[in-house]
């Protein structure tokens, strides 16, 4: 092999201290296409001995995933590695909780793995994503209005669960270096036919948005847009680091928020928000909050995800759980 086409020096370098870790048992989501291939090679040729082989079907491409599904199986038995297969059905589960397809498929893979992991006790779930995916994931929240947060959402490591994180080491490998790869190495992959599909906002994002991009800069930018993801998540959790002690408190003092800068006041109400209701917080609900906090005339209430309410009172602000429905007896 050429080795320019050679990724596992940089894939080991991307692992960090894990790399130590090769006897531990660890996930890998394993799809069949080209990226997770490629990924599976590289975590066997870096040593990862207890590799269990974890794909999801998604109930959504008939016989093809079927094929999907077999073929995984075969490439994990090939290579004398547990296999677990998953199954679900995300056009269900979308119309169920209101969401995308996409959307609800994730969830789905996420619940999968997370038992996938425990059940084999792992604390580490590997996934396939590259630059190319980071650049369109971030083009996809830029378009809904995200801040930092969302922009580096697909970040190198992040928590799963309690005690399992999942694990992104190709984030910074373009398609064209993987698929370079795959072929410097005779792998054999499956083509997502699902992938050439408009149908989902990613494919469009990937076939319309990110081309034109390429040819209005004159450059390809998805290597620099997948690096400026990392630096954005470096940040974000640091940032968020800084609020975190506060945050933490049943109540905060609204005259204390006023002073402090107008980005620590939405970082704070966030992960308070967040921490005191258990819901993500949008922009337009923390601004509801910044304006019951620094005024001290109405309001003094405002409404938050899921029936919760919060009010100022005395200078404080604290949160109003919702109240239970009482049932009614004959």
């Amino acid at each position: 092999m050429k080795k320019a086409a050679d990724l596992l020096p940089r894939f080991v370098r991307r692992l960090g201290a894990r790399a130590k870790d090769k006897r531990a048992a660890a996930v890998a989501g394993i799809s069949g296409g080209v990226d997770s291939v490629v990924l599976l090679d590289l975590l066997q040729r870096a040593g990862f001995a207890k590799v269990v082989v974890a794909h999801f079907h998604h109930g959504l491409r008939g016989k093809e995933a079927d094929r999907d599904a077999e073929f995984v199986r075969e490439l994990a038995g090939g290579a004398d590695l547990k296999f677990v297969l998953g199954r679900g059905k995300a056009r269900v589960r979308a119309k169920l909780t209101k969401a995308s397809i996409e959307e609800a498929a994730r969830a789905l893979r996420r619940e999968f793995f997370a038992l996938a992991a425990m059940k084999h006790g792992a604390t580490v779930v590997f996934l396939a994503h590259h630059a190319g995916d980071a650049a369109e994931t971030m083009l996809f929240h830029l378009a809904r209005g995200g801040g930092r947060r969302g922009l580096g959402s697909l970040r190198a490591e992040a928590d799963l669960v309690e005690g399992i994180v999942i694990m992104r080491p190709l984030l910074v490998f373009t398609r064209e270096e993987i698929e370079k790869y795959a072929k410097a190495r005779k792998l054999r992959w499956r083509e997502d036919k699902s992938n050439r599909s408009d149908e989902f906002t990613r494919n469009r994002v990937r076939h319309g948005v990110l081309p034109a991009l390429q040819r209005a800069v004159g450059h390809d930018p998805v290597p620099v847009m997948a690096r400026a993801g990392e630096i954005l998540a470096a940040e974000d959790e640091w940032m968020e680091s800084l609020v975190a002690d506060e945050a933490r408190a049943a109540q905060l003092d609204a005259r204390a928020l006023r002073g402090k800068p107008l980005a620590h006041q939405r970082r704070l109400l966030r992960a308070w928000l967040r921490a005191r209701t258990g819901n993500e917080i949008d922009f337009e609900t923390i601004e509801r909050a910044r304006e019951v906090a620094l005024s001290d005339d109405q309001p003094a209430k405002t409404n938050l995800p899921r029936g919760h309410h919060l009010r100022r009172r005395a200078g404080k602000l604290f949160i109003e759980k919702p109240r239970l429905a009482k049932c009614r007896t004959k």
